[in-house]
């Protein structure tokens, strides 16, 4: 007896599931020879690009939540690529940044280009650019709907 084949639905939740499954794959793979994961990564990123930045700064730009950055973080600190301290202008306030350790990752900063040039492959300039807008207003939609 043959085993069916299951028939899928046509999901833009599904695609872009699995999109973004495999593109963090991708990342991690490529992230693994320096020891960083992709959410370290894009705290060091903001930070190379922002120089320091609050905890809450760091978890909006990222995308993550600010209990999971915190861990992020702390987890980084451990490894000495990153260092709290007190903002000097409010006492309660902490910054995070880069330490030396931290700062020499920076020919990483644009690694994103590499990840974009992998998944863009095969497209033209104007389908990249239509790529990037759709991505962005289906964000944008999702983000309306959550409201």
């Amino acid at each position: 007896m043959a085993t069916k084949k299951p028939i899928l639905p046509r999901s833009l939740g599904r695609h872009l599931n699995f999109a973004a499954g495999r593109t963090t794959a991708l990342c991690q793979l490529k992230l693994e020879p320096y020891g960083l994961s992709l959410p370290q990564w894009a705290i060091l990123s903001c930070l190379w690009r922002e120089g320091e930045l609050t905890v809450g700064a760091l978890s909006t730009l990222i995308g993550n939540g600010l209990p999971a950055t915190s861990r992020i973080i702390d987890r980084m600190i451990e490894r000495d690529l990153l260092e709290r301290r007190k903002d000097v202008d409010d006492g309660r306030v902490m910054l995070v940044k880069t330490t030396r350790k931290g700062q020499d990752l920076d020919h990483l900063a644009t690694f994103y280009e590499e990840i974009n040039s992998i998944l863009l492959e095969g497209f033209d300039e104007k389908e990249r650019e239509t790529a990037f807008d759709l991505l962005i207003r289906l964000e944008q939609n999702a983000s309306k709907a959550l409201v």
